[in-house]
Parts: structure tokens; C-alpha cells; sequence
């Protein structure tokens, strides 16, 4: 295992900032950029060589990753394909919002790596620090314990935000970028009343009930009683810091660094529309980035309707196996 660290390392430092984007001369913007893309390899270099958490029970397929603030991160790896996916979780729910996604995809061509961010699921709980950094530190921590040196990067909703923080801040990490109701890199601030809801939701599956039920169109009784097992894994204080750090994001200016392909795919979300997230999310990343709508469904597409989402994504995957891009900056 040390001898793959450190040739998955070299790997690192010789080839991966290159594989960022254009092949133009750059302006001193870009040229900043590019000097901000090194300093982050060399971090990812040195993500590379943390240790994983605890002895993986060989009956499961979960994993636990150690991030570079020492914490542990479960993950579970499903498939055997070339092309490694990260699916990110959103907000007060675990990986396992993706189960019905799971089903859907044809493993034998992915390797998918579903991570449970701090404060859900299999993961450590610290009393505070549930931030878009430390999500962004998770999901890096899962990619180097797996050495998925470049992967496609997922995200849902909050997840969404998480996906687009670390493709515009390690983007020669990021191969393609799939955006599920994404949160804005802007943010989302609720109206107070919403907000209350969503805040004290952390405490009572009643209340977690109709914030489900406000947010989808299509929620079959047995994916109703999935997502609240999924909320009950998450620690109260998880839900209730990263409510903040959601409607509260502001990076909006980083996104002319999202340079790889970048499809935003939304239903009938009653919250993130489709006019909203071409606003917020298509037309801030500029042509590499496009918006796929299908009716029927709401905010939690993946769950509601998990074979159209299923075929959408993986249209758009498989393309990227032809050098799909958008020669356009």
C-alpha cells in the first residue's frame, strides 16, 4: 500500500495540473488560477498520503478514509468499471439517498464511491465544523483513500454546492461534473418562516416529514420512509450548522474556473428551478455547462424518478469516454 502512495503521488505532482482545461495562453486571471490550481495539487498530494480509519469488514463493502483534520469518513464502493463516480450527499440526509440511483446504474462499466459526509451515516460526528470546507475535505479524503486521482464528481442539492466548490477549486481533479438540484454557488437563503422549518427539523422526524413532503412531487411511501431513516442517521447539529453553510454559500466567483463538462439536471423541483439554476448555476460556468429538465419530479430526482435520472446521467457520462468538451473559452 506505501508503494502505491507514493507512485499515485508522483502521478500526482507530474501530470495532474495539466489536465485542468484549455490549451490557449492564458490572461493574468487565468494565469492567477492556474497558480491557485498548483498550490492545490500540492495539497491533494499531501490528502494522498492520509491513512484510513479503523480495519474494513471484508462481509461489507464499506470503507472509512481519514481526512487531513483526522477525521473518519465511511464510504461504500460499488462496481468494477474504469470510470470512478463520487456521489455527494445533500443536506441532512446520508450516501444512501443514492440507493435508488444505485440500482439503476450499470456498475460493470463505473466504480462508484458513495460517501457518508461528517455527521451522518458511518462517519465521525464532531460537535462542530459542518462546513462546505470540511464537506469539500470528506470527499477529497474518499477519493485519495480510493486513488481516484481524476473521477466524475455527483452532487445533490447541498451536495451540489459541495460538487461545484471542488471543481473550481481542484478542477484537474474533476473529470466531468453531474449537478442534481444543485444549491448555488451564490447560496439559497429560505424565507424565515422556511428557514424555521428546515432548522428544527434537526430534532423531530415530524417536521423532517414535511420538509420532504413540501420538497417532492413523487415520493413513493417506501422512499418516504427511506429518506427519514437516512435523516435519522444525521446528528442534529450536522443538519443544523450545514443549513447555514447552504443558504449562506458564497463562491459564485470561482465558478469561471469550472472548466470541465458540467450537466445541471432538475424536474419539477418547487424550490431550485429550472429558470433559478440556469440563472444561478448554467450561465455563471458558461458554455461547458448545460441544463437537462424532465418533468414529474421534485427536489429528490434521484429518489422519485431513479431510472430517467439514471439515463440522463449516464448518457452524459459515457459521452465523456469520446472527449466530449466545449471548445468555447
Amino acid at each position: 500500500m506505501k508503494n502505491n502512495a507514493v507512485v499515485m503521488g508522483m502521478l500526482l505532482a507530474i501530470g495532474l495540473a495539466g489536465l485542468s482545461g484549455c490549451d490557449e495562453a492564458m490572461g493574468p486571471d487565468e494565469a492567477m488560477g492556474a497558480e491557485q490550481e498548483s498550490a492545490a495539487v500540492q495539497t491533494a498530494e499531501q490528502e494522498l498520503f492520509g491513512h484510513g480509519c479503523h480495519d474494513p469488514d471484508p462481509s461489507d463493502n464499506l470503507h472509512f478514509a481519514r481526512t487531513t483534520d483526522q477525521k473518519c469518513i465511511g464510504y461504500r464502493s460499488y462496481g468494477t468499471g474504469y470510470q470512478t463516480l463520487i456521489l455527494v450527499h445533500g443536506w441532512s440526509v446520508s450516501g444512501d439517498v443514492y440507493d435508488n440511483f444505485l440500482t439503476e446504474l450499470d456498475t460493470s462499466k463505473y466504480r462508484v464511491l458513495v460517501p457518508d459526509l461528517r455527521g451522518t451515516g458511518a462517519s465521525d460526528r464532531p460537535a462542530t465544523g459542518y462546513t462546505l470546507d470540511n464537506y469539500q475535505r470528506d470527499v477529497l479524503a474518499v477519493a485519495n483513500h480510493a486513488f481516484a486521482l481524476r473521477f466524475v464528481l455527483v452532487g445533490h442539492s447541498m451536495g451540489g454546492a459541495i460538487a461545484q466548490k471542488i471543481a473550481s477549486e481542484r478542477p484537474g481533479r474533476v473529470r466531468g461534473l453531474v449537478l442534481m438540484s444543485p444549491v448555488p454557488a451564490s447560496g439559497f437563503p429560505l424565507p424565515p418562516d422556511a428557514y424555521g422549518l428546515f432548522h428544527a427539523s434537526a430534532n423531530d422526524p415530524a417536521l423532517q416529514e414535511i420538509v420532504f413532503n413540501i420538497s417532492s412531487v413523487a415520493l413513493s411511501p417506501a422512499d418516504m420512509a427511506h429518506l427519514l431513516a437516512s435523516a435519522a442517521s444525521v446528528e442534529p447539529v450536522a443538519s443544523q450548522e450545514s443549513l447555514d453553510a447552504w443558504t449562506q454559500a458564497d463562491f459564485a466567483d470561482q465558478l469561471h474556473r469550472v472548466r470541465m463538462p458540467t450537466l445541471v439536471m432538475v424536474s419539477d423541483d418547487p424550490f431550485l428551478t429550472a429558470p433559478i439554476l440556469q440563472d444561478l448555476v448554467v450561465d455563471p460556468i458558461g458554455c461547458n455547462a448545460e441544463l437537462e429538465y424532465f418533468p414529474g419530479s421534485g427536489h429528490y430526482l434521484q429518489v422519485e424518478d431513479a431510472p430517467q435520472t439514471a439515463s440522463i446521467f449516464e448518457a452524459f457520462v459515457d459521452d465523456l469516454g469520446w472527449g466530449r468538451w466545449n471548445w468555447c473559452r
